[in-house]
């Protein structure tokens, strides 16, 4: 080769080469162009569709802390009330529990009270009933006739000075 020969292949390449760019820059270029800006935006919209759906779950959270912040708080006001309840209850009922013991002990002392009174009458009345009877059998021994009308006219005037 001489140098100052002029190579033909390479104008050929280099002609190829630009015929090549203007083909590809005009039919390839603008489609692989929009295919990567559509993939551009696809991506974009996902991205942004990501973290729309990570402020929502966000949000979704602290909704449900917030629901289960006051459902805690109600579930302890309601285990306040009622243990509240409960005590106020008991108290209702040992209070009840007094009281009604109290007149079970009072019934109970009244109704000893008048067992004692009918005990002590009943036994007064066979003390009477027995001093009667040993009083008539000394004095049917201990009496003649004539005594016995002096305790009759006795009787009659201690009975007739008594106010009616």
């Amino acid at each position: 080769m001489n140098p100052i020969s002029f190579d033909w292949t390479l104008v050929a390449q280099i002609i190829s080469f630009l015929l090549l760019v203007y083909i590809l820059r005009r039919y390839a270029w603008n489609p692989i162009m929009n295919m990567m800006e559509e993939r551009r935006n696809f991506i974009e919209s996902n991205i942004a569709q990501a973290e729309k759906e990570r402020q929502q779950a966000e949000q979704i959270k602290r909704e449900y802390q917030e629901e289960m912040r006051k459902a805690r708080q109600e579930a302890q006001e309601v285990i306040a009330k009622a243990t509240k309840l409960s005590e106020e209850r008991s108290a209702e009922i040992l209070a009840e529990a007094h009281v009604e013991a109290e007149k079970i002990k009072k019934s109970a002392l009244a109704d000893i009270e008048r067992e004692r009174d009918l005990a002590v009458a009943q036994v007064k009345a066979q003390v009477a009933d027995l001093s009667v009877a040993v009083a008539e059998k000394i004095i049917r021994k201990n009496l003649d006739v004539k005594g016995q009308e002096d305790l009759i006219e006795q009787f009659i005037q201690e009975v007739g000075e008594l106010p009616c």
